[in-house]
C-alpha cells in the first residue's frame, strides 16, 4: 500500500469527517470540526493526516491547542483526539509513524504537555504495546448519592447562574492560579469557547458567593443529561470553599430531582472525596502521555495535574 503522512492542509477537514463516520460511527458536522481545531483561533490546525496513493485520507491524528499554566508559568499543551485509522490500513506500523509525525511538530512549537483520554481496548492497549503512550493514571468517577444538606453553607452562599462573559471568572482565576502546578487556564476566553459556543452539548455556568457580596468565591460547570446523575464538568473554586460549592451543587441537584452527582476527580483529590462521601468507580479510561522525553513525565503529572470531565471534547 503506498501512503504518505503529512500535516493538515486547507480543505483536509471534508474527508476527515467521512473518515470520523466511518471509524466511530457518529456524524462530524463541519461546525464541529471548526469549534474543535480552529475555533479558540489558532492559525494552525493541531492535525496530521494518512494518505493513500489516490489522495484520499485514510488516518488522521488531531491535537486541541491549550494554553497551559505549569510552575507559575504559561506553557503550550496538546489534547490528543480523534486517533483514527480506516480498518482496510489499520495497523501498529500506521498507527506509530502518525503519531511520531505529529509529536515532532509539536516539538518544533515548544509544546511540553501532551496528554490524551483513550479508552483501553480502543487506543490505550495498542498505543502501550508499540511504546507511544505511557499510562499515567485510570480515571476514577466521583458518585455520590444525594441528599439534601440544611447546614451553614445553605444559608452563607448563593449558587447562580453566570454568562460566560463574566469579568469575575478572570478576577478568580488570577487569584487561585497559584493552588494549581499544572492545568488548563480556565479564564473566561477559554469557558466561553469550551463550553459556551459547544455544538453537541448544552452546559450551564454557575457562580458561588457570598450571600453579601459579589466576588466570585468559586464556579461550576454542570451538564444535565436524562438520567439520575448532574454532571460537574468543570469547577474552579478559592481555597477552603470546596465543601461549601459541592453542598450548593448538591442541594440544586436534590431541587431538579437528581439522584447522583458526577465528577472526574484526579489521583491527587481522591481522598479529599472519599472524605466529602464520594465513592471512587473506574471508567475505563486513562489519562496518557505520549512517551517523547521532551514532554512532562509521568511522575510530575500524577502529582500535579488538575484535570475534569471537561479536559476532553466528547464529554
Amino acid at each position: 500500500m503506498q501512503i504518505t503522512v503529512r500535516s493538515y492542509e486547507r480543505g483536509d477537514e471534508y474527508e476527515i469527517i467521512k473518515l470520523f463516520k466511518e471509524v466511530f460511527g457518529r456524524e462530524m458536522t463541519i461546525d464541529e470540526w471548526k469549534w474543535k481545531y480552529k475555533g479558540q483561533g489558532d492559525e494552525k490546525v493541531s492535525s496530521t493526516v494518512i494518505v493513500n496513493k489516490d489522495g484520499g485520507i485514510v488516518g488522521h491524528y488531531g491535537g486541541i491547542p491549550l494554553r497551559m499554566i505549569h510552575c507559575g508559568k504559561e506553557v503550550k499543551g496538546i489534547a490528543i483526539t480523534d486517533v483514527m485509522i480506516s480498518q482496510k490500513f489499520r495497523g501498529f506500523f500506521q498507527l506509530k509513524r502518525v503519531h511520531y509525525f505529529f509529536i515532532e511538530g509539536l516539538m518544533r512549537d515548544s509544546v511540553i504537555m501532551v496528554y490524551g483520554f483513550p479508552t483501553e481496548k480502543t487506543l490505550m492497549l495498542p498505543a502501550e504495546k508499540i511504546g507511544i503512550y505511557e499510562r499515567v493514571e485510570s480515571v476514577h468517577e466521583a458518585i455520590k448519592n444525594i441528599r439534601f444538606n440544611n447546614n451553614p453553607s445553605r444559608f452563607l452562599y448563593k449558587l447562580f447562574p453566570m454568562n460566560y462573559d463574566d469579568e469575575r471568572i478572570d478576577e478568580l482565576w488570577d487569584d487561585v492560579k497559584h493552588q494549581f502546578a499544572l492545568a488548563i487556564i480556565r479564564d473566561k476566553t477559554y469557558l466561553k469557547w469550551r463550553y459556551g459556543e459547544n455544538p453537541l452539548f448544552t452546559y450551564e455556568l454557575r457562580g458561588l458567593r457570598k450571600r453579601w457580596s459579589r466576588k466570585l468565591a468559586a464556579f461550576i460547570v454542570l451538564k444535565k443529561e436524562q438520567s439520575e446523575k448532574l454532571y460537574i464538568v468543570d469547577m474552579i473554586f478559592r481555597k477552603n470553599i470546596l465543601s461549601n460549592l459541592l453542598s450548593k451543587v448538591e442541594n440544586l441537584a436534590y431541587s431538579i430531582g437528581k439522584k447522583k452527582l458526577s465528577l472526574w476527580v484526579p489521583h491527587q483529590f481522591h481522598d479529599r472525596f472519599k472524605e466529602k462521601g464520594f465513592s471512587l468507580v473506574p471508567t475505563g479510561t486513562t489519562l496518557a502521555r505520549t512517551t517523547n522525553p521532551l514532554t512532562l513525565q509521568k511522575s510530575e503529572m500524577l502529582a500535579t495535574f488538575f484535570y475534569t470531565m471537561g479536559d476532553t471534547d466528547y464529554l
